[in-house]
């Protein structure tokens, strides 16, 4: 059985920006880099699924679920400044 490769980020993307230019095949791509053809297809795949995250594009939060993130943050926020103060009035 022979070792399993592993590939650094950069070839991945290398590979998978070439195969989504569509010159060549995914085989004929495949064979130049000496890798599977399944792994040049997933790493395609990934790229075109993933390709928005290279611009710093944030999934929108509906209206309610900021609110809800807002509310629980105060929540957590109380309950430190509430600390804080029995802490503090501990040692005065």
């Amino acid at each position: 059985m022979g070792k399993k490769t592993s590939y650094d980020n950069s070839f991945k993307a290398r590979v998978a920006l070439e195969a989504l230019r569509g010159n060549k095949t995914v085989s004929e791509i495949a064979t130049e880099y000496n890798v599977a053809v399944s792994l040049v297809s997933k790493w395609k795949s990934e790229l075109a699924s993933n390709a928005a995250n290279a611009f710093g594009l944030k999934v929108q939060r509906s209206p309610e679920e900021a609110e809800q993130k807002l509310y629980s943050q105060i929540g957590k926020l109380t309950m430190e400044v509430d600390y804080l103060k029995k802490f503090v009035s501990k040692y005065r």
